[in-house]
Parts: C-alpha cells; structure tokens; sequence
C-alpha cells in the first residue's frame, strides 16, 4: 500500500481523486453503524401481514453514508406450516463494479424446527450489517414487535455510530421489550386459566393430595458445560425435573448467577416430558448454566 495523501487543487488533471478517497477522511473517526441522533435511526418495526418498515434515518457503512427520508416496506415470505425460521433485515455494501451501492434486503435462514439465524457476509466487496432479526414462526400470517429481535447496538452485526456521537436513546429498546413482555402475560395467562380448570376437576377427587401435586413448584436446574450434545448447528441437552410432564404450564428464564451465558450462548427450553425438561443452545456454552424453573398443573 502506497503513501497517499490529499486532497490538493488539480492541474492540468494531475490531482484526480475518487470516492473511496473520499471516504477514507472520515476513517477513525466514525465507526460502522447507524446514527442514534438522526430521524427514527433506521428501526425495524411491524407495518401489517407479513410486512415490515425501515424507520427514516442514516447510517455509515463501509465508508458508504446511506440515508432513509421516509418509511421503506419490506414483505416477508410467507410461513411454512410446520418449520420455522429467522429473516435478517440487513443493509449491504455492494462496492463491485457492476453493483456499486448500499440498499436493505431481507436474507433468510434455513427452514427448521430449531432456525438458525442467517449470518452475515464480510468480504472485501460485500459487506452485510444486520438492523434485525425476525423470527417467522410456523403457520404465521402477521409480524408483531415482539418476534423483531433489534440488532442495532451489536457491534458484531452492526452498531451505533460512535465517534462523533455520544448519547444514545433506549426509547425504542423499550418498546420492544413492553411489546415481548405484553405477549409473554398473555401467553402465561392463558396458562394459568388451563391450570386452574384442571385444578378445579382434579379438586373432585382426592383433594388434599390432588392439590398438593398441582401447587406451583419452583426450583434451578443447572446444564453443565459438558452435557451438551451437537446436533447439526444446535447444542441439545435435557434435565431432570421430578414430576415434570408433557401437559403442564411451564415457565423458564435464565438464573440470575448465568444470565450473560445464558443469553448469549441462546439457550432456550424447547420441549418437556415425563420429569425431564428439554434445552438447546445456538452456541456452546463454555460455563455451566443455572436455569430457573417454575411448573404447575397436573
């Protein structure tokens, strides 16, 4: 690599200058990633169906500015009736000779009962940042905050400007997190009203041991680092809950102690039966996780 420098006035055409010149002014001093100050920063939001939106706002990426000045709709391909999926919102940098320009697309995953979600492009002509992930659940005819996992402030994927900017807004976070945790009260409130009838006819017979048994229990089983088993590009294992069946309401979240693993590594329950619950991770965790585990139900 040559030493360069510019830029200074032309004569006769001797200082000629193109737009990668151009960019490189601004490099070390503006990170990859979109502008957290600008418009509504380039947010990914449900629209109605199977649609989406790119809020406005603007972003800088491999030395490219991109600008949004109104809301751009996406379609998603329709769900499959039994698999599921992810779909990466992503803007990508296309700086070969026949392309030459930065625009938003959605990149798919593969069909699966457990999705892995797409990765994302990084070579000296193409570069892939994703805005979003979005799970496409099997059967699905409508997108809602709650399956948009926003990927903005990973720095791996994408990432705020940082440099020139130094606030940065956690309004639209939020927003996110109220609309996942408004479905998750749904869901365990229909669970409960299922754990409450049963417990009504199970009430008929034996009450005192038939009450006993269908009481909340709760408790934290740990998955230890070398008790996963690969399967494909998922990590499977299963843990020994006592009186755990296939038709009780279940609750699970990440223990306190293992939270950042657990997290990161995506672990997640995917299925229970007769006093075992079932667990993959999209990552090899490295620590033992703590899970915490709340059953009820008969």
């Amino acid at each position: 690599m040559a030493w360069t420098s510019g830029f200074f006035n032309s004569v006769n055409g001797d200082r000629l200058y193109n737009a990668d010149q151009m960019s490189h002014i601004f490099e070390g001093l503006i990170t990859d990633g979109v502008y957290e100050s600008v418009a509504n920063k380039l947010a990914v939001q449900p629209n109605s169906g199977m649609t989406i939106q790119i809020a406005t706002g603007r972003g800088w990426f491999d030395k490219r500015w991109v600008n949004n000045d109104s809301e751009y709709t996406m379609t998603v391909e329709n769900s499959d009736v039994i698999l599921n999926r992810y779909v990466a919102v992503v803007i990508k940098v296309d700086s070969t000779d026949a392309v030459r320009d930065a625009v938003p697309y959605l990149k798919y995953g593969e069909f699966a009962t457990t999705p892995v979600k797409p990765t994302m492009e990084r070579t000296e002509t193409v570069k892939e940042y994703c805005l979003a992930y979005i799970y496409i659940g099997a059967g699905v005819n409508e997108i809602t905050a709650s399956v948009i996992e926003d990927t903005r402030a990973d720095e791996a994927l994408c990432g705020w400007v940082t440099g020139l900017i130094t606030q940065i807004s956690t309004a639209t976070l939020f927003t996110q997190y109220d609309a996942i945790f408004k479905e998750f009260m749904t869901k365990e409130t229909t669970g409960f009203n299922s754990w409450f009838e049963n417990l009504q006819v199970q009430l008929e017979g034996d009450v005192a041991t038939n009450l006993t048994n269908a009481l909340p229990t709760s408790l934290t089983v740990t998955l230890p680092t070398g008790s996963w088993v690969q399967s494909g590009n998922i990590y499977t294992q299963s843990a020994q809950v006592i009186n755990m069946n296939a038709t009780k309401s279940v609750i699970i979240q990440g223990n306190a102690e293992t939270l950042d693993a657990y997290s990161s590594t995506g672990v997640k329950c995917v299925g229970q039966d007769v006093n075992t619950l079932a667990f993959t991770a999209d990552s090899l965790p490295t620590t033992d996780i703590k899970v915490d585990v709340v059953h009820m139900g008969v």
